[in-house]
């Protein structure tokens, strides 16, 4: 066992908690803001989300937002509003950032203003991670605890220095171009703002890096629950943390359950906790583990997080009695949609699950997938991952991974978990041969032009992040264009990212006209020819123009949205469809998951008395749409026969297995 880290070591200055989306990474880290500031009563304490699709306020059960909030007496909250620091970074540097363009490019102003507006989106996590460094340095905190992004976008914000990085190099090497040209022309060579911008720049990314890898006042604590898809998340990002030397101590393991329960279906969970319980004990005996209860009850609010916290921090569980409680719901009370009209849409190419993290997507996308192939054996069906952290080899049991597998016993079904990193590493391969190549026909003519080659080599490093998961998607949309499959669905990233997801093809098409451009005065003033990479950069835009085209067809593409009857999870439902409305996407059925199902049990009727309210007003709230109510099952839906079962669920609906349990 290491040493209990976070939980014990006073000299810590930042806490990040991570994990799979609904492991309770927001309820860890609200809790240990409370339980620490109450520990250490002089010590200012600022808890802060860096996740797109914020929960902080809806856990501690306050507005917070982007200001910096007052919780308790030392404690304060924030919730990060990454575009707005982009949007005062760009106010602050963007005059000195067009200036260093100006200096080293044929940019021209129009060219300078597209390429790096549209270059830093998605570095606006990065400035959120600056922002915490800036106010360490300044000491306004002691300490400062971060709730950040499902895991697979985590990993993605941890590598973003690199990404920092390569932005500042281009820019440097700008400016040496600058400096080379000012001296040979004039004989004098003089340092100014722009080169004080850019030694600014490295001094950010490397004081992150040392902030983010300092074992003395760093770590980073994984959050989890008994699941197998929980577990083999973490059980990655444990592995990419070691990797960039972040320090790991503690993990969190919520949900688990330890008391005998005379319910059938408690005591099946309790079997099916028990097992994967002991496969989290093997597999991470090294750390400290801090086992969480599952609770009764949703934990909100400054009363529910202190017992969540004394809980965590050593106190003894005392399950408050649900003696008394006679909710007896019958399946009537349920919505009654089911997806089944998605089967009798001929023209249905798309069909994508979102929501937020833990609710269930690549359950339901897998077990939708299934159930098309099963009823529809004429059709090709291809089920596919865009989200970084991918769960679909363990939901079927099944090896996946970058090559599209069969599933097992449906011969017109197969799978691909989508390595966008990858597609892109060979798309940035390709454009930099290719440049290379160009600039050779104009180099033996004598033209000394070192400088721009290694700058439009270099340029396609700062493509706008997340166009991996894009590139993900554009190899799905050439097995369309091929006819290879009939029908397509997708197992997205959580509901924050999966947003700016569906907005990077606009975004990504400005930064291609730009670079086309750049290319284009680059053969205007060397006679050059561009055939190869102009045509590559044309092809991706024009595949980028055909995944705008499918997604806003609302023939071709339905948008599924899938919540848990919680408060933070309708919240995020609410800001999704809002998303998904302004994109023009097609968005007809609301599935509420992992509804408790009637039973004799109090402690199951104490938590779906809970649940019902969230029903009711989800119900209330989207008049305008299919709701499909799915309640849990007592056993984790991993193979083919449970997967099975969750499709005739989603299609064939929800009230006679209700009434079966019953």
């Amino acid at each position: 066992m290491g040493n209990t880290g976070f939980l014990t070591n006073p000299d810590l200055k930042l806490i990040l908690f991570g994990g799979k989306g609904g492991s309770g990474k927001t309820t860890s880290a609200a809790a240990t803001a409370l339980h620490l500031s109450k520990l250490h009563p002089k010590k200012r304490i600022l808890v802060v989300s860096t996740d797109p699709a914020h929960s902080l306020g809806d856990s501690f059960d306050i507005s917070i937002g982007n200001n910096v909030t007052p919780i308790a007496e030392n404690i304060h909250a924030l919730e990060i509003d990454a575009k707005e620091l982009y949007d005062h970074y760009l106010k602050k540097n963007g005059e000195v950032i067009k200036e260093i363009a100006d200096r080293g490019t044929l940019f021209d102003k129009e060219d300078i203003e597209s390429f790096f507006i549209q270059s830093l989106p998605g570095l606006d996590e990065m400035m959120a991670i600056i922002r915490i460094a800036d106010l360490l340095k300044a000491a306004e905190f002691d300490l400062i605890i971060l709730d950040t992004a499902p895991t697979g976008h985590t990993m993605v914000l941890l590598s973003l220095p690199e990404q920092m990085e390569k932005l500042t190099d281009i820019m440097g090497m700008m400016m040496e171009k600058y400096h080379y040209m000012l001296k040979a022309l004039t004989r004098r060579d003089k340092k100014d703002e722009c080169d004080e911008f850019i030694a600014a720049q490295r001094k950010d990314v490397r004081a992150v890096r040392a902030l983010l890898s300092n074992r003395a006042t760093t770590e980073f604590v994984p959050v989890t629950i008994p699941e197998p898809m929980s577990i083999a998340e973490i059980e990655k990002a444990v592995q990419t943390l070691k990797g960039h030397h972040i320090p790991v101590n503690s993990i969190i393991i919520n949900r688990v359950t330890e008391e005998k329960s005379e319910c059938p279906f408690c005591s099946t969970r309790n079997r099916e906790n028990e097992k994967y319980m002991r496969e989290v004990e093997e597999k991470f005996a090294r750390y400290n583990l801090a086992k969480m209860p599952l609770f009764s009850h949703e934990v909100r609010g400054i009363d529910d997080l202190t017992e969540y916290a004394r809980i965590l921090f050593g106190g003894a569980y005392q399950p408050t009695p649900s003696v008394g409680v006679k909710f007896e719901p019958r399946a009537s009370s349920l919505p009654k949609g089911d997806l089944s009209d998605l089967l009798g849409r001929d023209e249905l190419d798309f069909l994508i699950f979102g929501g937020k993290g833990g609710v269930g997507k690549t359950s339901i996308a897998a077990a939708s997938a299934i159930y098309f192939a099963r009823h529809n054996p004429e059709k090709k069906v291809l089920l596919f991952s865009t989200d970084p952290a991918h769960s679909l080899s363990d939901s079927f049991d099944q090896q996946i991974g970058n090559k599209i597998t069969a599933a097992q016993g449906i011969p017109n079904l197969y799978a691909l978990e989508t390595d966008g990193i990858q597609l892109l590493e060979d798309f940035k391969r390709d454009y930099r041969d290719d440049i290379g190549d160009v600039f050779e026909q104009f180099l033996g003519k004598g033209m000394d032009i070192v400088f721009d080659r290694e700058i439009m080599e270099k340029i396609i490093d700062v493509i706008p992040p997340g166009v991996d998961e894009l590139m993900a998607l554009q190899k799905i949309m050439d097995l369309r264009k091929e006819g290879e499959y009939d029908i397509y669905v997708m197992d997205s990233a959580a509901s924050g990212h999966l947003i700016r997801f569906l907005q990077l093809p606009h975004l990504l098409r400005d930064w291609l006209k730009v670079i086309f451009r750049m290319l284009m005065k680059y053969r205007g003033s060397t006679g050059a020819k561009l055939n190869r990479p102009t045509e590559r950069l044309l092809e991706l835009s024009r595949d980028t123009r055909s995944i705008l085209d499918t997604l806003s067809d609302s023939r071709k593409t339905e948008f599924v949205i899938i919540s848990i009857p919680e408060k933070m999870g309708v919240a995020e439902m609410e800001d999704l469809s809002a998303s998904i409305s302004d994109l023009k996407i097609s968005s007809s059925y609301a599935i509420i998951n992992m509804i408790i199902p009637p039973t004799d049990c109090s402690f199951c009727a104490a938590k779906r008395e809970n649940q019902q309210r969230y029903i009711e007003e989800i119900e209330a709230r989207f008049t305008g749409q299919t709701i499909v109510p799915i309640s849990l099952f007592p056993h984790d839906i991993t193979g083919m026969e449970y997967l099975d079962q969750l499709g005739q669920t989603l299609f064939e609906g929800e009230e006679q297995r209700l009434l079966s349990i019953v």
